[in-house]
């Protein structure tokens, strides 16, 4: 038997949304009354309120409990190559603010966070209630560390020490994360689809990357390198990639490989409504114009939004025969503006490769969530520290903490 403090007891409210106390006490296989006690302390602290009744499972209703959106605002930050989003939320993740601005690496990494900084103490002006801030990064991130390992093509962000950089200057709690985790937190906190426990969001813009829940847990692996589906062979013996090995998916499905294979066959005099000779400039040739063009009918757009789709296919029967997800959801540029032009083709040839157990029910989905789902999802994992911290401080008048025989669960 193990014992669950405050934090432990009160964790699947703030990670799942309103639960009732009979429902806290199933999850977490403790004594109703003892949960009865920790949760009208969590009230009278002000880390919950009650909010209307929860469904009836035939009993008597109980009242749904959840976080208080009163008790602190969040800020969430996602850094991508081309633009910085920043949004402030309640504690409960409604945003209450949301802005962007250009990144300019070109800048270099000092002065960029000097502009950053400037962006971050306007919030904290403006709403002086921040207790955390969240990062969300497009570099290869350590989230254990808080750093940024690498930004390909960026100069000066080799281990970066973000969270440190960040605490040392503003004395907030800070999370760090790779940005396509970060939208699969929103998704799974947040979404059209919240709640989910099982699933793998697949992020297909300039790169692919993916990020995995499990049993409710982002998994990162033990390097914290898990999700990195673009690297996934889909052709033996394919074009080279930048990672070092060759017919890697993101070669052939990404934004950038659809561009350049357009591009390519359009100077090699193929005929479409993208070339020179319909008045179109192929230095100017976007995800978008090829949606168009493919919406269109043109042969060319579709052969080539169809084949990113076919190899996405492809790489996805190895996740789903291996991780028995129960969604699949997919984000970014390129599904986001080609819709069934890119998820027709991915289906049919998922179906063709997974086990049909597998793929039985398995909805393949494209997220509803806008711009902003990265920021989000970052200021939602800096909240759980701030939330931590409050139950674990409410606890230590002696008569909730760890050692409470009352709090019992199996281990």
């Amino acid at each position: 038997m193990r014992k669950l403090d405050p934090y432990e007891l009160l964790r699947p409210i703030y990670k799942q949304g309103p639960l009732s106390r009979i429902e806290l006490a199933r999850l977490a296989k403790a004594a109703p009354s003892h949960v009865g006690a920790v949760t009208r302390e969590a009230i009278n602290a002000g880390l919950l309120i009650e909010r209307g009744f929860a469904p009836s499972t035939g009993g008597r209703r109980g009242l749904s409990l959840s976080v208080n959106p009163g008790l602190a605002h969040l800020m969430g930050i996602d850094m991508g190559r081309s633009n910085t989003s920043i949004v402030v939320t309640d504690f409960a993740g409604s945003v209450l603010a949301h802005d962007w601005f250009p990144t300019a690496p070109s800048r270099g990494r000092d002065e960029m966070l000097e502009a950053l900084h400037g962006e971050v103490q306007a919030r904290i002006t403006r709403f002086p209630s921040i207790a955390a801030i969240g990062i969300a990064h497009s570099g290869v991130v350590d989230s254990r560390a808080g750093k940024v390992l690498l930004w390909p093509m960026v100069e000066g962000w080799k281990d970066t020490p973000l969270r440190q950089i960040f605490e040392d200057k503003y004395g907030l709690a800070v999370s760090v994360e790779d940005r396509v985790r970060a939208m699969a937190i929103a998704e799974q906190r947040a979404g059209h689809w919240a709640g989910l426990h099982n699933f793998v969001l697949v992020y297909v813009g300039t790169g692919i990357m993916s990020a995995i829940f499990i049993d409710g847990h982002l998994h990162g692996g033990r390097d914290g390198l898990a999700g990195e589906l673009g690297h996934t062979t889909v052709i033996e013996n394919g074009e080279p990639c930048s990672c070092g090995n060759r017919g890697c998916l993101e070669r052939y499905s990404s934004a950038a490989a659809i561009m350049a294979r357009v591009r390519k066959e359009i100077e090699r005099g193929v005929d479409s409504s993208l070339s020179p000779s319909s008045n179109a400039h192929p230095e100017e040739i976007s995800v978008e114009a090829i949606v168009s063009a493919a919406q269109a009918h043109d042969r060319l757009a579709e052969r080539f939004l169809s084949e990113a789709g076919t190899y996405l296919g492809t790489a996805l029967a190895s996740v789903v025969n291996l991780l028995n997800p129960e969604r699949i959801i997919l984000t970014g540029r390129v599904p986001q503006t080609s819709g069934d032009l890119l998820l027709r083709p991915l289906i049919y040839n998922l179906r063709q490769r997974a086990l049909p157990k597998a793929i039985e029910n398995l909805p393949v989905v494209i997220s509803k969530l806008g711009d902003e789902a990265a920021a989000v999802g970052i200021s939602h994992a800096a909240g759980a520290e701030v939330f931590k911290a409050r139950c674990r401080a409410m606890g230590e008048n002696g008569s909730l903490l760890p050692d409470s025989p009352a709090i019992r669960a199996d281990v």
